[in-house]
């Protein structure tokens, strides 16, 4: 293998953890730190959109370094590979999984995630406040799922 492949490799588990260990962040350390700070409302905003524009950045390094390793790994893309093969099948639940954590990323902070942030002072309905959760926690299951997938993947399916 050559070095190319290896930072690749690199940046792919860079960028992972980084997703990852955003949406890990925001509930676990920011919210509760925040919880009873007059200026929540305004936080959440900045933190949001401070870290949606890095996690679109990163979105887009997963999959440019993910089809950068496939390469280097020899695969071939070919319906054939990606059918009748274990790896090939691992590969398109990925890509799958990874559209899904797009559109829902976009759902998220496109809609649901700003427009909670808007009512938390505004009104007493939890109702977006609850979809946002329970989005991010999706979100969270499904990238944590493709890092174990990634893990099977990278030792041969």
């Amino acid at each position: 293998m050559n070095t190319f492949y290896y930072l690749s490799i690199w940046l792919h588990i860079i960028c992972a953890s980084f997703w990852i260990g955003g949406m890990l962040f925001l509930p676990l350390v920011l919210l509760p730190a925040i919880k009873n700070n007059p200026e929540r409302r305004q936080i959440l905003m900045i933190t949001g959109l401070k870290f949606r524009f890095y996690g679109y950045i990163t979105i887009a390094l997963l999959l440019l370094t993910g089809i950068t390793n496939m390469y280097f790994r020899g695969i071939h893309f070919t319906w054939i590979f990606f059918t009748n093969s274990n790896y090939g099948k691992l590969v398109i639940v990925k890509g799958i999984l990874f559209l899904i954590i797009l559109l829902a990323s976009m759902i998220h902070d496109m809609f649901v995630g700003r427009k909670a942030v808007g009512e938390i002072q505004e009104s007493d309905r939890d109702k977006l406040k609850l979809i946002a959760r329970w989005t991010g926690r999706i979100l969270l299951l499904i990238s944590l799922t493709m890092a174990y997938l990634g893990v099977i993947i990278s030792r041969g399916g």
